[in-house]
């Protein structure tokens, strides 16, 4: 047996071999750099309210202490670790339960303070082993020794998991309440601080285990008490009442709308230089122009009057509101589920834009000095050739018109009236006596892409009547350049960015004149015409001016309606029918033809309908209740290009065949007109325009229009008894 002396010695020098086992390996142990994965931000989205739309990669946001209420400190300080502030960053009993446990053979147990749960969070893998524990312990002295316990407290907030995806403890505010995490009340900091024992299964909107949530809802509450940063008033009030949380997201987080507003921040985002990496894990702060309410607006109506019309599951529609004056795109509807179907058909799907392409047209041969007065022939069918001209059926390179959409009373129409009644045979020679170049370069000055333009076919008649495919947010582009008066802005849906270093950075935006104002007042002249007695009738506001154009392509492939109002908003609705490729089938497009109620859908019918109804509440908004007009119209311009009605609108003297006339009828050079000679009626010469009359003509004529031959009352058997004296003959001319 070894003497007591022995066994002190032995003792003495293990524990001294141990404690400088410990202090060695305190030594060798270094503060590792952070992990990147505990302090990676997102991008945080905002609307143009300022109100946080969404969250792009990491759900967390790096908040200071002094944004974080006091409520939330104290909460997760009480239960989590309620000496937080008076001991060191280690627990001694708590690191002595965990020991023991682990010597029982028991699972590897925390008993962390909030220091050590910080550098397990932020420095160290989440593995469960005694060697992890004691590199948790020496790191969580150093941090204590070098960060102040208020650094300490923000960053284990800011790293740590609370359920739902959200990382830290402003992402946990907004999923949760909807709030910022300096709002946090005292019942919503207990829920929060619930969730560092076991992230998300506190969860008030689970209903099976709600009454473990309430248990742990009060625990929270009485370790605030006992720690004084409430009053047992405030428990009792408190105690047992879950505050109210939102709804948990069904489903993918990016269904309905929120799909592909993600998508077009995210491309947006790129196309200012930034990469993925900073994307998703930059700690960018997105200042956006899309409008909350004009978005929710947008989907309810576009959805509500296609269920209204029953319209079918392959109908398209893509709208686009734009502030004309700023050049912001302010709302979209691309689709009703962006998980169901990843097309954007607002932003990236195309289609003919038809005779809603009619104003670029008008504004270059305004721009080329034709005057809206300017008389053109616009009776349907007519063939022209490329210089304009209508030539004969069967001509060398003529092709034939015709207006799919109206006919004028009176073919001879001003531009106005050819605008309004979206005559094609008006606006195919119109287009081509104003050139078909400077018509492509005006369209692309005014926001049509290159590419969309050269599929038009520049030089065809057919350009001139939007065979052009194009997205709807470039006809918003290109509709806003004349609604702020010739002056092209690039359209853009994100107003700044914030970087974490504070730097703030700007889309690229171009500004140039596509076109003069007094141009531009003239074509809104005339777009206020198609709405006002045109074809966009139903588009039409009670109260307030509009301006817009139809456009209607060939075999109803799609319809569209765009239109503005004075300085405030442009909005364009592009309709067609689309089937996405399947198994079964190809993808195919298919006529808007006997559906939704009508035989053929045109741009007058459904899109304006959509358009009339989603203006008319996005008007009633405070910021757009002000009735605004458009200015005057300048007539730039003359009438030279007019063309002279034929002899039928404004008839002139001309020389005709002489009619072959009965026996008994000789051709008649005079016939009679009301005149004023002494009471009596008289008959007026018009040797150019031979007729026929019988040889014995009345003494006294009764005049009247005689437009042939005549012969004798009561006849003879030559064929013409019987007929009366004023008679048209079997040969009528024209007079």
């Amino acid at each position: 047996m070894p003497s007591w002396k022995l066994v002190l010695a032995t003792m003495g020098i293990g524990t001294l071999a141990s404690i400088c086992g410990v202090g060695v390996a305190y030594a060798m142990v270094k503060v590792p750099t952070v992990n990147q994965d505990s302090t990676e931000q997102g991008a945080t989205v905002y609307w143009n309210d300022g109100s946080q739309m969404m969250k792009i990669g990491s759900s967390r946001t790096v908040v200071q202490l002094n944004d974080i209420s006091k409520p939330m400190q104290q909460a997760v300080v009480a239960v989590e670790d309620r000496n937080f502030y008076h001991e060191s960053a280690v627990s001694p009993t708590g690191i002595t339960r965990a020991f023991l446990n682990d010597l029982k053979g028991g699972s590897t147990q925390g008993g962390s303070t909030i220091t050590q749960q910080y550098v397990k969070n932020a420095y160290l893998n989440q593995e469960q082993t005694v060697t992890r524990k004691f590199k948790e312990i020496f790191i969580a002295v150093k941090v204590g020794k070098q960060q102040d316990k208020n650094m300490i407290l923000q960053n284990y907030l800011n790293t740590i998991f609370f359920g739902r995806g959200a990382n830290g403890v402003e992402a946990a505010a907004q999923a949760y309440f909807g709030e910022k995490a300096s709002a946090l009340t005292v019942p919503q900091a207990a829920i929060l601080a619930s969730q560092a024992k076991q992230p998300g299964y506190y969860d008030p909107a689970i209903k099976s285990h709600l009454q473990d949530t309430v248990n742990r809802y009060d625990i929270v509450l009485q370790a605030m008490v006992r720690s004084g940063s409430i009053s047992q008033t405030d428990y009792l009030k408190y105690k047992d009442h879950l505050p109210k949380v939102k709804k948990l997201a069904k489903g993918n987080a990016l269904g309905g709308q929120k799909g592909f507003l993600y998508e077009r921040v995210k491309n947006a985002l790129s196309g200012m230089g930034y990469s993925e990496q900073q994307i998703e894990n930059g700690g960018l702060k997105v200042y956006t122009t899309w409008d909350k309410t004009l978005q929710s607006k947008a989907q309810q109506t576009v959805e509500a009057d296609l269920r209204a019309h029953h319209m079918p599951r392959d109908t398209r529609v893509g709208l686009v509101t734009m502030d004309p004056t700023k050049g912001e795109v302010l709302a979209a509807y691309g689709g009703a589920d962006f998980v169901k179907r990843q097309v954007d058909d607002a932003y990236y799907s195309t289609a003919q834009v038809g005779s809603s392409f009619k104003p670029y047209v008008l504004a270059t041969a305004l721009k080329k000095g034709i005057s809206l007065k300017t008389v053109m022939n616009g009776k349907s069918p007519q063939y022209f050739n490329t210089d304009g001209d209508s030539v004969a059926a069967g001509t060398p390179g003529a092709t034939r018109f015709i207006n799919d959409e109206a006919n004028a009373p009176n073919p001879y129409v001003t531009l106005v009236q050819a605008t309004a009644d979206s005559l094609n045979t008006v606006y195919v020679p119109l287009g081509f006596k104003a050139g078909y170049q400077d018509v492509y370069a005006l369209a692309k000055a005014s926001g049509l892409p290159q590419q969309g333009l050269r599929d038009g076919h520049p030089g065809e008649g057919g350009f001139f009547l939007g065979q052009s495919d194009i997205a709807p947010v470039y006809q918003a582009s290109g509709y806003s350049t004349i609604a702020n008066d010739g002056n092209y802005i690039t359209p853009h849906s994100i107003r700044s960015v914030i970087e974490p270093s504070g730097k703030t950075n700007h889309p690229k935006i171009e500004r140039h004149s596509a076109f003069s104002g007094d141009v531009a007042h003239d074509v809104q002249y005339a777009m206020q015409s198609v709405v006002t007695r045109g074809t966009g009738k139903n588009a039409a506001i009670p109260g307030r001016e509009v301006a817009g154009k139809t456009g209607t392509t060939n075999d109803n492939v799609a319809a569209w309606f765009s239109g503005f109002t004075p300085k405030q908003l442009v909005t364009t609705i592009g309709m067609w029918r689309f089937q996405d490729r399947t198994k079964k089938h190809a993808a195919k497009t298919i006529p808007l033809q006997n559906v939704g109620g009508y035989p053929a859908i045109n741009g007058g019918d459904l899109p304006a309908t959509i358009w009339h109804d989603y203006m008319s509440q996005a008007l009633s908004l405070d910021k757009y209740k002000d009735v605004t007009h458009f200015p005057p119209p300048a007539y730039v311009g003359d009438t030279s290009e007019s063309q002279t009605p034929p002899p039928s609108v404004a008839p002139t003297p001309q020389d005709t065949p002489t009619p072959t006339c009965l026996p008994n009828q000789n051709p008649m050079t005079d016939h009679c007109k009301p005149s004023d000679n002494q009471g009596q009626p008289d008959c007026t010469l018009h040797p150019r325009n031979p007729q026929c009359q019988d040889t014995s003509p009345p003494a006294s004529p009764t005049c009247k229009h005689i437009v042939g031959c005549e012969s004798p009352p009561g006849g003879n058997n030559d064929g013409g008894g019987g007929q009366d004296p004023n008679a048209r003959a079997a040969r009528p001319i024209d007079e």
